[in-house]
């Protein structure tokens, strides 16, 4: 029996090798080769979705203040860090991806206060939609009615995806879990791989129908961790060294297997 390969997903289109969420990232990781892109999606002030992880943008740009209180023509003005050019929107962040056949993993993120932005999820739908990306997309975020809205709709996603926070993970049990997730109409969840690691929480996750993958997949060791244990999926600002070693450990295994 062939192993099952677990995908990669550049996290923020690879946050470790160029500035995260910009246009030289995804097209970067697109020429690496991995499986998936993972991004962010918020709202601007004039209701267009962009591209971008953090609610603020002092830490990735050259401007300051709440995202979410300027247009997009006054965002179009700013820099990403690090020579990563400018936000860009969702639209423009599609019209990249879409033509290499990439699976797209969209975070969509709640605005200041975890307040999910009115109309966000609508409107990355409708943009998914008109580019025929359904079936190629992987809609995450770490506020589950978000998904719990995604999930109502049936749409023929690839899947949907509970980014679970580390408090919540380790409050509740891997039955809570599966019962708030299920209750959402979500399948699968991710938790951060440290979590997902302690004791028999991955495989007590697993036996309660929850597929559990991972985010901050990191270290080598944590890649490692994370393809020995065969998530599905895993987000990683590292895809470089984790193509590497998962192309190391499929080596291994023919050789183990001649």
């Amino acid at each position: 029996m062939t192993p099952i390969m677990t995908e990669i997903a550049a996290h923020r289109g690879g946050a470790a090798l160029w500035p995260e969420n910009s246009a030289t990232a995804f097209q970067g990781a697109i020429a690496l080769g991995v499986e998936q892109i993972e991004f962010d999606v918020q709202m601007t002030a004039d209701h267009v979705p962009v591209i971008f992880h953090d609610t603020t943008l002092d830490r990735m740009t050259n401007g300051t203040g709440p995202l979410a209180d300027r247009t997009l023509a006054q965002l179009k003005e700013l820099e990403i860090t690090g020579g990563g050019g400018q936000i860009l929107t969702l639209e423009e962040g599609v019209d990249i991806m879409a033509p290499s056949g990439i699976v797209l993993r969209c975070e969509i993120k709640p605005g200041p206060g975890m307040i999910p932005y009115a109309g966000l999820t609508d409107a990355t739908l409708a943009i998914l939609s008109r580019h025929g990306l359904f079936a190629r997309t992987v809609i995450t975020s770490f506020h589950l009615p978000i998904l719990a809205e995604v999930a109502s709709k049936a749409l023929p996603m690839r899947d949907v995806i509970w980014l679970v926070a580390d408090p919540i993970a380790r409050l509740l049990s891997p039955t809570d879990l599966a019962i708030l997730a299920h209750a959402a109409g979500v399948g699968a969840i991710a938790p951060h791989w440290k979590v997902l690691a302690e004791g028999t929480r991955l495989s007590d996750l697993r036996a309660a129908d929850l597929r559990a993958s991972a985010f901050g997949v990191l270290e080598d060791a944590a890649i490692v961790w994370a393809l020995g244990t065969a998530l599905p999926v895993f987000t990683t600002d590292r895809p470089d060294a984790a193509l590497r070693l998962r192309l190391r450990l499929r080596h291994n295994q023919k050789g183990g297997a001649a």
